[in-house]
């Protein structure tokens, strides 16, 4: 995870699948913070590519935990979500405790974090689209070793279990160039 790293892959709902890439605009671990571009391609007529501005919520630090407390989102939907993942699951019978507290440590191979879209890029006044939501957010977790994110899409009122899966892409040219 770097500024202006890449990612590709895709989008399903079991039903549907769509093309995505998610470019990290900003990440800086030690903050944290990490926010970038997600696009979409095919969703909508309306906008056969629909890009949206989203920032990160990285658990188990800056007082991020697994338990959301926002966005309609449950401790039982916590549970379920973070469930999808295997490395999650030494967590999952204590990850909601008052006494559990989770640090993500500089060599854990799996980093956790919710992505919550804000915005479209780039007009941002747009707050209604036909055939997409991004009133919810999703449960992401990154896997440094094998360089690919996992993310599945909650919101209440959306297609349940849509699953993110994208893989690094990597790069031959510089992001971008400071003198």
């Amino acid at each position: 995870l770097y500024s202006g790293s890449r990612f590709s892959g895709t989008q399903s709902n079991g039903v549907r699948s769509y093309i995505v890439t998610v470019a990290l605009k900003y990440v800086d671990m030690g903050v944290p913070e990490l926010c970038g571009h997600f696009t979409i391609c095919g969703l909508t007529n309306e906008l056969p590519k629909l890009t949206t501005y989203f920032d990160a919520q990285i658990v188990g630090t800056g007082g991020h935990t697994f338990v959301t407390n926002q966005w309609d989102a449950s401790v039982d939907t916590d549970r379920m979500h973070w469930g999808f993942f295997s490395c999650f699951r030494q967590y999952k019978s204590r990850f909601d405790s008052e006494h559990f507290e989770y640090r993500l440590a500089p060599t854990d191979r799996y980093i956790f974090m919710r992505w919550k879209e804000r915005f479209v890029v780039p007009n941002y006044r747009l707050n209604r689209i036909n055939g997409a939501s991004y009133e919810g957010f999703y449960y992401v977790c990154y896997d440094r070793v094998e360089s690919t994110i996992t993310g599945y899409y909650y919101h209440k009122e959306s297609d349940h279990y849509q699953c993110l899966k994208l893989t690094h892409a990597k790069q031959t040219s510089f992001a971008h160039f400071e003198i």
